[in-house]
């Protein structure tokens, strides 16, 4: 097997981009050292190649198989299929997948979940760290008869927080993986891609255990706008806290989601649509015998904008409502009723010169509250993603307050006419201008800030953000954005005006946390610290380059991204390097009849041109190529030079009674 790279830690072993010679792929080779002070240590290792063994006949579009296994004293080797891809939080984090391309993601997740468990293979750590997505859209299930046992778990404290957040509540109270704990699994990752955020988020592992195990979970259509109530319902079965209570198969779960997802959602009512009925119905008395009057000449109006609003009726009782035309709640006849009963004229006379009574004193009314100025209502926003308008801080809001009437000057002015004059409108200042909302946008570098207007925070709101209606005012813009200092400003917005902010976020420090083999010399970006692991450092958030070195061990060398303001733990194991005092040089009669000690390995090097030198691990093999020689199993790297030709490189890990084979033609 030869090694190509190491790919970032995870939660259980080492694991290598290497190539198979044997199988002419490359794979991912998880390297797991069993603790030899374990009492069933051999037990363990049984255990783990019997779930790999069981995930090797996993043959799914969706699963990334198993492909090998096998050990050398403690250190167990699995490879499996090396899948080309993002990982699932790098798909949705670059762009939020559409409710279409979900359901894409969840079919596939679920079929190959159904297809694993009809196979009686679980997962035993289903999360999104574990699954990739191939540029064509294919869903990958990465670890699939990879054993998660206490022994092996070693993820960085960082880690496990993320993956702690996908655990059942079974697997919370130590009891073990099943079919239930799979799909509830899964339940948590089709949430979270529907609503985008995690149904369980804590800030420590006691907070999220007990979020899973004991606290309800938010509605999905309550955590996120575009998911119907239906949809939520299908989800918070899948979050059952009880097995019993979900989904028996991933199937039915798709199945309850597409029909869920069939159900039309009703319309929600728009706020503009009732603001003038509205206002009408300050003046249920009088005015509804008024306006029951001239029914015939209202315009027809659907019955469930205006029913038990402008009228204050209730529904006709022959149900006619159902309609939802004006005709259904007739309120004028229902008012004017008892006119057309038998009675005295005197009676009647007396109830018209009422009704005219009333008519007359609502008409003054009306022209006495015509002469305010009045601030129409707030268009409603045109994109139903905006979020509500935000009104002024009531200490700041410019809000037009009714501008009174210069009695001074009215008042002479009525002597000697006899009528009042409203002088006011002659006057500039007390011409009011109807009051319309104001415009924000608001911009960074980097975009992705979140933003909070007036000590209000909405999580939809990320730069780039258009506010379109704010009601005129002096605000507080706030923007933050992880690894970077949060930046504060006031803005002023006018009746009709369009404000544009933009800020530049100025990075802060990180810390970074080295770990995993102790003892190694640390450098940075080339420089020795002289700090030894484990340490900590406070850097720049920018991409950093960490050398380890340990003697006995291979040098390590690997870029670690730092962000603002947080913690990132970096703590790989170095690799013991192969011994190479004992390396032979295999030839004549012991290579004619097999000589050679038991358990050792053999590592054939042929390369174009013959005579290169070679040196494994540092030594030098006193022989040119074509050479064969004799090794005890271990990590190696070898290097093979020429004059003329540029070294190669390359790194392997030989097995017990096993032959390695390098071929190879030297780069000019």
């Amino acid at each position: 097997m030869e090694l190509l790279q190491q790919m970032p830690p995870g939660s259980v072993g080492i694991v290598y981009q290497a190539r198979n010679p044997k199988l002419n792929r490359v794979v991912a080779l998880r390297q797991m050292q069993v603790p030899d002070w374990l009492d069933d240590a051999d037990d363990l290792i049984k255990r783990i190649l019997a779930e790999a063994r069981s995930a090797n006949g996993l043959a799914h579009a969706n699963i990334a198989q198993i492909l090998t296994g096998g050990y050398k004293g403690f250190t167990v080797f699995v490879s499996a299929d090396f899948v080309e891809g993002k990982y699932l939080r790098e798909h949705v984090n670059g762009a939020t997948p559409g409710l279409p391309e979900v359901m894409v993601l969840a079919r596939q997740l679920c079929a190959a979940i159904d297809y694993a468990h009809g196979k009686q293979v679980v997962h035993y750590a289903l999360n999104f760290g574990n699954i990739k997505v191939l540029p064509d859209g294919t869903l990958k299930i990465l670890d699939f008869g990879v054993l998660r046992d206490k022994n092996l778990y070693a993820p960085t404290p960082a880690k496990r927080l993320e993956n702690e957040h996908y655990l059942s509540p079974e697997q919370v109270k130590g009891r073990s993986v099943d079919r239930a704990a799979n799909l509830f699994s899964a339940g948590v990752i089709l949430y979270e891609l529907f609503t985008t955020r995690n149904p369980f988020a804590g800030r420590h592992l006691g907070e999220v255990d007990r979020n899973i195990s004991e606290v309800d979970t938010i509605p999905a259509n309550t955590a996120h706008s575009r998911v119907s109530e239906p949809v939520a319902k299908v989800l918070s079965k899948a979050l059952s806290k009880s097995p019993a209570g979900r989904f028996a198969s991933g199937q039915e779960l798709i199945d309850a989601l597409e029909e869920a997802l069939k159900v039309p959602v009703a319309p929600k009512t728009a706020p503009s649509a009732q603001g003038k009925p509205a206002a009408a119905s300050k003046s249920s008395g009088p005015i509804t015998q008024s306006v029951s009057t001239k029914a015939a000449a209202q315009p027809k109006v659907e019955g469930t904008v205006f029913e038990g609003t402008v009228f204050g009726a209730a529904p006709a009782a022959t149900g006619k409502t159902a309609t939802g035309k004006m005709a259904a709640v007739a309120p004028g006849t229902v008012t004017l009723k008892p006119v057309a009963k038998p009675a005295n004229k005197a009676g009647q006379w007396k109830m018209m010169v009422g009704i005219v009574a009333a008519v007359f004193v609502v008409v003054a009314a009306a022209i006495s509250f015509s002469n305010r100025t009045e601030v129409p209502p707030a268009p409603p926003a045109e994109k139903p993603l905006i979020l509500p308008k935000i009104d002024a801080p009531k200490e700041q809001a410019v809000a037009p307050a009714p501008t009174p009437q210069p009695e001074v000057e009215e008042t002479p002015t009525s002597r000697h006419t006899g009528r009042p004059i409203r002088t006011a409108k002659a006057e500039p200042v007390n011409s009011s201008a109807p009051v319309v909302d104001g415009q924000l946008t608001i911009t960074s570098v980097p975009e992705g800030a979140a933003i909070e207007i007036g000590g209000r925070s909405v999580d939809s709101w990320r730069t780039p953000q258009v506010i379109p209606s704010l009601a005129p005012g002096v605000y507080v813009v706030k923007v933050s954005k992880a690894g970077f200092a949060t930046e504060a400003r006031s803005v002023e917005v006018t009746s009709g005006g369009h404000v544009s902010l933009e800020f530049r976020l100025n990075p802060t420090r990180a810390t970074l946390s080295i770990g995993g083999t102790p003892g190694a010399s640390i450098a940075i970006d080339g420089k020795p610290t002289g700090k030894f692991t484990p340490a900590e450092f406070t850097l720049e958030p920018v991409s950093h380059s960490v050398t380890l070195r340990k003697e006995g061990y291979f040098d390590l060398t690997s870029d670690v991204k730092l962000t603002g303001g947080q913690t990132t733990n970096f703590a790989p194991n170095l690799n013991i390097a192969g011994r190479t005092d004992n390396i032979k040089v295999v030839g004549g009669a012991s290579k004619l009849f097999g000589g050679g000690s038991h358990g050792m390995s053999r590592l054939i090097i042929r390369c174009e041109p013959k005579g290169a030198h070679v040196t494994v691990n540092g030594a030098a093999v006193p022989k040119a190529t074509p050479l064969e020689l004799q090794l005890e199993p271990g990590n190696y790297e070898i290097v093979i030079e020429k004059d003329g030709y540029k070294p190669l490189k390359r790194s392997i890990v030989t097995e017990a009674n096993g032959k390695t084979t390098i071929d190879e033609v030297l780069p000019q």
